[in-house]
């Protein structure tokens, strides 16, 4: 598989949205935009509320990669005018859920939320989670209740490719999971490959934070970084309750390492990690990470570059999805100009989920709240259907995979937009069968 950097990704055009007006729940159409029966601009919800739910770690340094998607969720919604299918959709505050305990992602908590969310009949949707091991927590909550769920981050491969997937669908039932970023088999290895071709290290230091992200994507990116030709010279597992990294690194100093590869999320330890690696001698050498440490820039209170400061000097990371495409400008444009700050992260994954809801409602265009839910599942999950995404044209296969298979890589800028440091993106990598 070969890297290539890419300009612009060959997208066939931004969803079309009707423009929002005020008052009333009513949209004017823009210019060009389809009215017919089964688009989301058509009706001026007259039919009555949908309510699309979100879920979300809001806490610690989560927060900082959550932040942007929700902001995305809520643009896309502003932008088709708060109206699909004649229905009108709604996020309000009390549909937002944080699955964050004690300042980071918990899935216990996570399935509690999905409870709650499922047992409000006017939900036909959910946005969310960030993190894999509360998905495998709340998926099989989802399903039961046959409530579309879309993330724009869980990369976790178990969650929809068999067998591992049936553990989290109630036998019989169809599947209500999507997601719109690529698998921890695809994005491991494109940091792997990055790393040794493009980076030329051989000899590569791999530590995860035990978790159900964590430790799969950093197995995915040792295996592929051996499979090349490169050497682990020691494979460590830490909890993100570990006391003390600097013997760990230590240790790890010892072996003489190239690169370092960290598995997991700010919140289970990244920071601190690429901290630690600083103080005993390593920092002068890469450290890559997966998209759980992009999640802002150096302004950014307790993302990553935040808390890593200077030290992160020779980091880079991975997003499990497209860094540039067609539209990317305008987005990032009118994010900004909604929000004040640049968007960053999954903020456009979070806009794309949104995107696919609002065209599944307005495709099945239920004609009451009772067949709502089952329509749009149904709708958002068929395999012969094309979305028209800001990311690009996706399809999703049987089990919920986007047909999008790109990885893009980022590495650090000192100033950044941000002035505190930023991430840069560098290139992508797609591994889409031709």
């Amino acid at each position: 598989m070969k890297l290539t950097r890419l300009g612009a990704f060959a997208a066939s055009g931004l969803f079309v949205f009707a423009a929002c007006t005020g008052g009333g729940g009513g949209a004017t159409t823009a210019p060009g935009a389809s009215t017919a029966a089964g688009s989301p601009a058509a009706g001026g919800g007259d039919k009555g509320t949908l309510k699309i739910a979100i879920d979300l770690p809001f806490q610690g340094a989560d927060k900082a990669a959550s932040d942007p998607i929700k902001n995305g969720i809520r643009l896309a919604i502003k932008q088709a005018g708060g109206v699909a299918g004649g229905w009108k959709i709604v996020n309000g505050d009390e549909d937002v859920y944080d699955d964050a305990l004690n300042g980071a992602h918990d899935p216990q908590t996570g399935a509690n939320n999905m409870t709650k969310i499922v047992s409000d009949a006017a939900v036909v949707a959910v946005v969310g989670p960030l993190n894999s091991g509360v998905a495998r927590a709340q998926i099989p909550i989802s399903n039961e209740a046959g409530v579309l769920q879309c993330s724009p981050a869980n990369t976790g491969t178990d969650l929809t490719k068999p067998p591992d997937s049936a553990k989290y669908r109630p036998a019989g039932k169809p599947n209500n999971y999507i997601r719109v970023v690529t698998t921890d088999d695809i994005q491991g290895p494109a940091a792997s490959q990055y790393a040794y071709d493009t980076l030329g290290k051989k000899a590569a230091y791999v530590i995860d934070d035990t978790e159900a992200f964590g430790k799969p994507v950093a197995d995915n990116f040792a295996a592929d970084f051996e499979k090349r030709g490169g050497k682990v010279v020691k494979r460590d597992a830490a909890p993100k309750t570990t006391q003390d990294y600097v013997s760990i690194m230590t240790a790890a100093k010892a072996l003489n390492p190239d690169v370092i590869y960290f598995g997991g999320v700010t919140a289970t330890g990244g920071a601190r990690i690429l901290l630690a690696a600083q103080q005993v001698g390593l920092g002068d050498i890469p450290f890559i990470g997966p998209d759980g440490i992009n999640d802002g820039n150096g302004g950014t209170k307790d993302s990553f570059l935040n808390l890593g400061g200077p030290a992160a000097k020779n980091a880079y990371s991975t997003l499990a999805g497209p860094g540039t495409f067609e539209q990317k400008d305008k987005f990032d444009a009118d994010y900004k100009a909604e929000y004040g700050i640049d968007s960053t992260g999954y903020a456009g994954q979070g806009f794309a989920c949104t995107q696919i809801i609002l065209d599944a409602i307005g495709r099945a265009a239920p004609a009451d709240a009772a067949s709502a839910r089952e329509a749009i599942r149904a709708a958002a999950t068929a395999t012969d259907h094309t979305y028209k995404l800001i990311v690009g044209d996706v399809t999703f296969d049987a089990n919920g995979d986007t047909s999008q298979h790109i990885v893009s890589i980022y590495s650090y800028d000192p100033q950044g937009a941000s002035g505190k440091g930023d991430w840069k993106f560098e290139t992508q990598v797609d591994y889409t069968t031709k």
